[in-house]
Order: structure tokens, then C-alpha cells, then sequence
């Protein structure tokens, strides 16, 4: 019997190859799946994440904080939302104060941390 992950994981082969993505000779070094590239990317469609090839020590640093950075922007854009769902149900001025000025340092550190993030990118290529 065929798990529904396997399945999963069939189906997703699947779609890319159809897609015009490539499947490389090159392996997963979590899974062991092979490794696809789509639109210029490295992808293991198993554990459905991006792949990062390295060379040196300061590349897997990079990568290693280009993907922390997309990790932070992730969860600042939650908190953001949550934010701005009690500040729609806010009642009290001073509540309504604290989580306006709440919601201004995140938008901000949001912001910067796009930017490093870009920066970052650009420097990969």
C-alpha cells in the first residue's frame, strides 16, 4: 500500500516534470530524494523545500541567513496579521496607542529585514 506522502511526493514529481522542470542527478542530502530544478532553482520535492548548494564555509553561511531572514519575515507578517485583527477590536485609546505603536516597530523591522534579505540575494548572484 502506497502512503499518502508517497503519494504526495509522486504527484508533485509529477506536476514539475510536466511543468518543464528537471530532475538532476544530484540527491537530497536530508532525504535522498533526487533533486529538481525549477525555474532556476534547486528544489527536493519530498521534504518540498529549497536546495542550497554550497563551495565554502562563507557560502553556507549566506544561505544559512538568507533563509533565517525569510523565516523572520515570515513570522513578523504573522504578527502583523495579528496584530492588526485586535487592533480592528481595540476599544480603549490606550490599548489602541499600544498596539498602533506595536505594529509600527514590526512594519519597520518587516521592512529592514526585507532589504538585508535582498541584499543578500543580490550578493549570491
Amino acid at each position: 500500500m502506497v502512503e499518502k506522502s508517497d503519494d504526495d511526493y509522486m504527484k508533485r514529481m509529477t506536476n514539475a516534470l510536466r511543468s518543464g522542470a528537471k530532475m538532476l542527478s544530484e540527491h537530497c542530502p536530508i532525504c535522498g530524494s533526487p533533486i529538481f530544478e525549477i525555474k532556476e532553482e534547486l528544489w527536493c520535492l519530498r521534504c518540498n523545500k529549497r536546495v542550497v548548494k554550497v563551495k565554502s564555509d562563507e557560502e553556507v553561511g549566506q544561505a544559512l541567513s538568507v533563509y533565517t531572514l525569510t523565516i523572520t519575515a515570515s513570522t513578523l507578517a504573522v504578527k502583523i496579521e495579528e496584530l492588526t485583527i485586535l487592533l480592528s477590536r481595540a476599544v480603549e485609546v490606550d490599548e489602541v496607542k499600544r498596539l498602533s505603536e506595536t505594529l509600527e516597530i514590526l512594519l519597520k523591522t518587516l521592512e529592514q529585514t526585507l532589504k538585508v534579505r535582498k541584499l543578500l540575494r543580490e550578493e549570491e548572484s
